[in-house]
């Protein structure tokens, strides 16, 4: 097939078709090849305010199979989807239509870009975008690819910009992380998830080191982490390395005299503030958000910028202002004085870490009610006593059934596993929405918090609860 040009680019199709649109990485990827001037459709089964924001640039979305004409010349996919079991995909094989996976595309799309990747078990998406906000805030126009709605894109995940730099969240779930040839890299952290892939931990501290040496000019990791130390041993060089460590309070005035390196940048947490030394200078700065894990990721935010050739001060005061992902400790709203928030948090360490986050909003009073969904039936089996240890650590937990993501039930297997090996008390309830809203409105009050968390459906828990009339949730009036 002859190789299209779009925008200065040289893309193996020109009518491209998204199998599954709506999906996060999918959509910001059509967005992007819409930016390049491209034609784009797909197909979704279900309609959202994501395929709405798509129809309105002004792609082509179908909800019906047989509704797909033989117009397109690429299918482009993501590992959600199973080639040979999807109906969609099947009408493309037959056609004999090639398919591209999305990574492939988002390579060939990036190729002229010095790319900025961003990788690690949590905090991808949050990183991705706090490193794109701080790149477009200063004037540099990146193109930006991450799996999550962003304030500052006009709640889309995906654009192609101007500037000579690329930012995009790179998922190891399925192996695809290896594939790019990004030279700026960001690992935020290795734990012990998509191992459904990986088998081993072995391979998993495998994949992440080849990914650190591939890094050719730059790789910015939390030295701190026990997964990032543990897979720097198969890493020979280490002369590309740009780290950041935590330093005690009572320690901080010995760390002046490593505050000189290029390699290693010092950082101390007090109070909500965060401050590091680069070069001798001490530089301070918050966070909108709640949580050490919100403050490092956006040191490693600021360290990307300075690579990208922005003063550490000034990048600083950029990143203090970022505004957030959606569904990323996301506010959603009140209901008779019950603050709800939603949370994608689906690993053991990011639920730890969202309700510590919660506990430092709810300081001031109030309990936080935290309605957790399980996601996939693999991580279920592997995690469920680390998943228990971690929703511990809230006020009062509500359980969902496990959402499947496709994923084919394992016998044995459900939330009734973390239930059983939690010390506090917990309630699963149905996947009736309206129902389990109107169980939850029992034990909340004014002044608490909800949060849905999980990586499937959850907020529309949530959102429905939201929706409620005082007199139908059963909380007492304002």
């Amino acid at each position: 097939m002859s190789e299209i040009e779009f925008s200065g680019l040289e893309l193996p199709f020109s009518k491209p078709f998204f199998l599954g649109i709506g999906g996060s990485g999918m959509s910001s990827l059509a967005h992007i090849l819409i930016d390049l001037g491209m034609p784009v459709a797909g197909y979704d089964g279900k309609k959202s305010s994501t395929t709405a924001e798509l129809e309105k640039k002004g792609a082509k979305i179908y909800g019906r199979h047989d509704e797909i004409p033989a117009s397109f010349d690429a299918a482009i996919y993501s590992s959600a989807v199973k080639i040979g079991a999807h109906p969609v995909a099947n009408i493309f094989e037959k056609r004999n239509i090639p398919f591209y996976h999305r990574s492939r595309v988002l390579h060939d799309c990036f190729s002229h870009r010095i790319g900025i990747a961003v990788a690690g078990s949590h905090g991808k998406t949050t990183t991705a975008a706090m490193t794109s906000f701080l790149l477009d805030a200063v004037g540099m126009d990146p193109s930006v690819m991450v799996g999550g709605e962003v304030a500052f894109l006009g709640g889309k995940g995906g654009r192609f910009g101007s500037g000579e730099f690329a930012v995009f969240e790179s998922d190891e779930s399925d192996g695809t992380f290896l594939n790019h040839d990004a030279p700026i890299r960001i690992l935020t952290n290795i734990d012990d998830d998509h191992l459904d892939y990986f088998k081993t931990r072995e391979n998993l501290l495998a994949a992440f080191g080849e990914f650190v040496r591939k890094g050719s000019r730059r790789v910015i990791l939390n030295l701190d982490d026990p997964g990032i130390r543990e897979c720097l041993h198969s890493v020979d060089t280490r002369e590309r390395i740009f780290g950041f460590t935590e330093i005690l309070p009572d320690g901080w005035s010995k760390s002046m005299q490593s505050a000189a390196s290029d390699s290693s940048v010092p950082y101390k947490l007090e109070s909500g503030t965060l401050t590091f030394l680069y070069r001798a200078e001490e530089i301070s700065f918050r966070s909108k958000f709640p949580g050490a894990h919100y403050l490092r990721n956006s040191l490693a935010a600021v360290m990307a910028g300075i690579e990208a050739g922005i003063p550490a001060k000034r990048g600083a005061e950029v990143v203090s202002g970022y505004s957030g992902v959606k569904r990323r400790l996301e506010f959603m709203g009140s209901k008779s004085g019950v603050d709800v928030y939603d949370d994608y948090g689906h690993h053991p360490t990011e639920v730890r870490a969202v309700l510590a986050s919660m506990r430092e909003m709810s300081a001031t009073g109030g309990k936080t009610i935290v309605l957790f969904q399980p996601h996939r039936y693999t991580r279920t089996e592997n995690l469920y006593k680390e998943f228990a240890e971690s929703l511990d650590t809230g006020d009062l937990v509500y359980l969902l059934p496990i959402y499947s993501a496709g994923e084919d039930p394992i016998s044995g297997v459900g939330s009734e596993l973390i239930a059983k090996s939690m010390k506090k008390k917990v309630q699963i309830l149905s996947e009736d929405v309206q129902a389990g809203c109107k169980e939850l409105s029992l034990c909340l009050e004014k002044g608490d918090k909800l949060l849905t968390l999980g990586a499937g459906n959850v907020r529309d828990w949530g959102l429905q609860f939201l929706s409620y009339s005082k007199a139908d949730s059963g909380i007492s009036p304002v």
